[in-house]
């Protein structure tokens, strides 16, 4: 993993945390003996060095009955939960977030998961990498909102990276997204009020306990317990 890192810097950059304390030993053996069995991240990079299209991932050959995919799943308790109950399907991770990584390839490997695949790649990078409609479902839970006004440039949804989502799922309202960001929810919505012939594409809820994406990520849970609401955006 940390020889592709090394050799291929600009594919790992992304503006946000990438550890929160710094990987023991052991978890730095871990990575080195295992990750790469679990990663797109050479195939990734190899399209990018050529730009080639038949060198785009295409999973249509897959066994598997539907191709799934998180971006910034964090500490990974979707992504896995997801894993275990549908394991027809196949799960892809993508954060940047190293510690996430981790946790995630330990639960494989004490479970013997075979349907899930992580990319510590930047997901820009990923998504551009992807053959057109190769995924049947998005998923981004609670991405960092940016809240100061200079930061906002560094927000993951943008037009032009909703463009990026719907090149790369198959179906109309296959992205979901949710916040507990009312202004980032405001800030989406504005993006879609501008190109009017989006207006369609957008669906808005306020989520509640029951739903499947509610009180999934820690940062969920934080929003919750401070009385706020979680929003579902679903493109």
């Amino acid at each position: 993993m940390f020889t592709l890192k090394e050799e291929f810097p600009q594919y790992y950059n992304y503006q946000g945390r990438r550890t929160s304390k710094k990987l023991s030993n052991s978890n730095i053996n871990l990575l080195n003996n295992h990750y790469y069995k679990y990663t797109l991240d050479k195939k990734i990079i190899d399209y990018h060095k050529v730009k080639d299209e038949k060198k785009k991932i295409n999973f249509n050959k897959s066994n598997f009955s539907q191709i799934n995919l998180e971006i910034g799943f964090g500490d990974g308790e979707y992504l896995l939960r997801s894993a275990y109950s549908k394991p027809k399907e196949l799960f892809i991770g993508v954060d940047v977030y190293i510690n996430g990584i981790v946790k995630v390839l330990k639960k494989i490997l004490e479970h013997g998961i075979e349907n899930i695949m992580l990319s510590n790649v930047n997901c820009l990078f990923f998504l551009d990498s992807l053959a057109s409609k190769s995924i049947d479902n998005l998923v981004i839970i609670n991405p960092d909102p940016w809240t100061k006004k200079k930061h906002h440039k560094r927000r993951l949804i943008s037009f032009q990276n909703i463009q990026l989502f719907n090149h790369v799922t198959k179906y109309k309202h296959s992205i979901k997204i949710t916040t507990d960001s009312a202004s980032y929810v405001e800030a989406i919505q504005e993006i879609f009020n501008k190109k009017k012939e989006f207006l369609d594409e957008l669906k808005f809820e306020i989520l509640n306990k029951s739903d499947d994406l509610y009180g999934i990520s820690r940062y969920q849970r934080k929003a919750i317990e401070k009385g706020q609401n979680i929003y579902l955006l679903t493109i």
